[in-house]
């Protein structure tokens, strides 16, 4: 019974190794300091702090950085999607939209700007109207990570000398 349970393990490894699977850990960016300009919000000192947990060196000067990255003030949104045939809402659409830029040193652009832009739909229910604003506020929250994860994947292709322009 044990040998089938290590025997089980072992071939579960050799096919997630062979299937490219590795686990998800830190993105390797390709500088060594970055200047954050950003206006004050959550997405701002999340990014501030996954910056400084990959061992890069927040710069308090722009003309200090190696690279700037520039984002713009994260603006949320939510519309109407679907009305019951009470005439009530059935369902809203969550946006959360966010710009970014990143410049090299002598401020040519790196990463030209772009959007990221998160929707989510999320059905509504106005007799569980608590349980509904928690479940908007997560949503919120989780879209910020992922706009997040979205720029750090991004900020790998910012390489200085205008090498790590992404095509699109």
């Amino acid at each position: 019974m044990r040998l089938n349970t290590l025997l089980s393990f072992a071939l579960a490894a050799v096919l997630l190794a062979g299937c490219g699977f590795k686990l998800r850990g830190q993105v390797e960016l390709p500088f060594t300091s970055a200047y954050v300009d950003a206006p004050a919000s959550t997405l701002t000192e999340q990014l501030k702090r996954s910056l400084r947990a990959s061992n890069k060196t927040l710069a308090p000067k722009r003309e200090a950085a190696e690279v700037t990255i520039r984002l713009s003030a994260p603006s949320r949104g939510k519309n109407i999607l679907s009305l019951s045939g009470a005439g009530r809402v059935a369902e809203y659409r969550l946006e959360y939209k966010v710009n970014m830029t990143v410049l090299d040193a002598e401020g040519k652009e790196l990463l030209p700007t772009s959007e990221i832009l998160l929707v989510r739909d999320f059905t509504y229910d106005d007799t569980q109207l608590l349980a509904k604003e928690n479940e908007e506020a997560t949503l919120f929250q989780n879209m910020e990570q992922d706009a997040l994860r979205t720029i750090l994947i991004r900020l790998r292709f910012a390489k200085a000398g205008g090498a790590g322009k992404v095509q699109e």
